[in-house]
């Protein structure tokens, strides 16, 4: 697993914490390395962005073929389960702990 410079992790909640082992699990098994991307700085689409609670962290995908990341985002939906949403974006998978529906 690498982190990109740059990349803040000093605040994600135990809930992302948890969910790291299980991503790098399945990119291994993919075939490919884990670069978290984003933590809780940055810039994010919408002030509300679960990235500011420290909820939500972004995977690099742009070194895996096009062809190959709905494998991978299907194979991350499923090991991490309906707590999380796991969202496939043009330059990189968006994971983050919604609680299965629970208002944070």
């Amino acid at each position: 697993m690498e982190i990109k410079r740059g990349v803040q992790l000093n605040g994600i909640r135990p809930e992302i914490v948890a969910a790291i082992p299980v991503i790098q699990s399945v990119y291994a098994e993919q075939g490919y390395l884990l670069t978290i991307t984003s933590g809780v700085e940055g810039q994010h689409s919408s002030k509300k962005s679960l990235h500011y609670k420290g909820l939500a962290l972004d995977c690099r995908t742009r070194h895996i073929p096009k062809a190959k990341r709905t494998a991978l985002h299907h194979a991350l939906r499923s090991a991490l389960g309906s707590q999380y949403d796991v969202i496939l974006h043009a330059s990189h998978l968006h994971v983050e702990w919604d609680g299965g529906g629970v208002n944070l």
